[in-house]
């Protein structure tokens, strides 16, 4: 059999494909990666040629520069550094650029069921904000489970805590699902559209997920101006939710406690960061060849306070640590600021800071663009930003010519964004599987819109 003429290998088997992915998303990364490896093989059979036609795509030739420059970058380190395990990461990663043509190919080919897709989120979001909210009143999720810590909550995802996370990424497409399915909204529609917003509002509240819910604010205040269909249910539904938030901090103690400090850090994190970033250590230098490995809040803190020299310099209150990871990103990356160091090698390169003050060992830097500029460069991160800001700017320029559908499509693309790449917030790690998956879904999707009302 001809695998070209396989009966289901065709544009419905990638629509079912991209519908399974909010649930993929859920199920973890190996069903993630799977869906994603599936994507890339019949797209590539699908659309075969369309994919790799760059002579008039300068925005997939610079997405490709970028994968290529991650590659290169990782490459150099490990000649430095033979410890460096990272290659075969840099080769899987440009499953993220397959991932990235083939969603643009299916929508700018007219093929791409949105309405299915959007559904797929809704039922997602539903699933997993009632269930949190269920587990945060009942103590437990509808499955039995009970979550003991004092700060998350998870529903189904049981010690996953990225409840919050998920609602934030996705909620934008399944609110857009009204104005694209219903013309005019009666009563029960309209009652529906301010129902929804309440829902995934309570979701990431109770979840614990603070800087998704700030988020989830930024998108709904973006989401006022520029969808008028939604304005007027989302103005309410913003009211509900102001006070659902005042009424559960007042009613329970860790959330109050955990948005004072949350409030607390942020505003304070940048003046504090300004005290130390510019101050050198000479005399600590002898001290560089100690290596620590610090993952743990707790243990981050104690090594901070057992310092010998913590009388002699300043040292900032640890709070959440993102003031601490900052400043090491930052040390890193002024280490080699051109091209960066390679995937995922911030957990590597932060040990050789520990000698200072104010210095700690994470994972990643929890912060997109100090990420981007640690394992890219400068270069590696100009790059993408600037392939965002093309891609948005010239689809916009074409927005009076876009049909109803991709018009919404559009500001919903663009809301998810702005929302993604906030520079003043934490995340998680850029590279990660969920992060990199939908962060190149959507600029694939934004990228495909080319649908011109004739």
């Amino acid at each position: 059999m001809n695998i070209k003429n396989a009966s289901f290998i065709n544009s419905k088997t990638l629509n079912i494909l991209f519908l399974f992915f909010p649930v993929a998303y859920l199920l973890g990364n190996a069903i993630l990666n799977i869906n994603i490896l599936l994507i890339g093989i019949i797209g590539i059979i699908v659309f075969r040629k369309k994919i790799f036609s760059f002579k008039n795509e300068r925005l997939s030739a610079v997405i490709l520069i970028f994968f290529i420059l991650i590659l290169f970058s990782t490459l150099i380190d490990i000649s430095k550094d033979p410890k460096n395990d990272h290659f075969f990461k840099s080769i899987s990663y440009f499953r993220y650029f397959f991932l990235f043509l083939i969603s643009s190919c299916l929508v700018r080919s007219g093929k791409f069921k949105i309405k299915y897709f959007l559904v797929s989120c809704l039922v997602c979001l539903l699933f997993l904000s009632l269930d949190v909210t269920y587990q945060f009143l009942n103590g437990s999720d509808i499955f039995g489970f009970v979550d003991h810590s004092p700060n998350h909550l998870a529903g189904f995802l049981k010690n996953e805590y990225v409840a919050g996370g998920y609602i934030q990424k996705f909620f934008v497409f399944a609110l857009i699902l009204i104005p694209i399915i219903w013309k005019k909204l009666d009563k029960q529609k309209f009652l529906i559209s301010t129902v929804l917003p309440i829902i995934f509002f309570s979701g990431i509240l109770f979840s614990g997920n603070r800087m998704p819910l700030v988020m989830f604010c930024v998108s709904i205040l973006l989401m006022i101006i520029l969808i008028k269909e939604l304005r007027l249910s989302l103005a309410i539904a913003s009211l509900f939710c102001v006070l659902i938030f005042t009424i559960s901090i007042k009613m329970n103690d860790n959330l109050r406690i955990s948005y004072v400090s949350f409030y607390s850090n942020s505003s304070d994190m940048i003046v504090n960061m300004k005290k130390v970033i510019s101050k050198k250590y000479p005399e600590l230098e002898k001290m560089r060849e100690k290596k620590y490995f610090l993952f743990r809040d707790d243990v981050a803190r104690e090594y901070m306070k057992s310092k010998k020299f913590g009388s002699r310099y300043e040292l900032l209150n640890y709070g959440s640590g993102h003031a601490v990871i900052y400043l090491t990103a930052i040390d890193v990356w002024i280490d080699n600021p051109i091209i960066g160091n390679g995937i995922k090698s911030f957990r590597i390169k932060c040990l050789t800071k520990l000698h200072l003050p104010n210095r700690v060992c994470e994972s990643h830097p929890h912060n997109y663009y100090l990420e981007l500029l640690n394992d890219t460069g400068l270069l590696g991160a100009l790059l993408l930003v600037c392939a965002i800001f093309y891609l948005i700017t010239n689809k916009f320029f074409n927005f009076k010519y876009y049909e109803k559908n991709e018009k919404l499509l559009f500001i919903c693309l663009l809301i998810i964004i702005i929302a993604e790449f906030f520079p003043l917030k934490s995340s998680g790690s850029f590279f990660s599987t969920t992060n990199s998956s939908f962060i190149f879904l959507i600029l694939g999707m934004l990228n495909g819109l080319k649908k011109i009302k004739e």
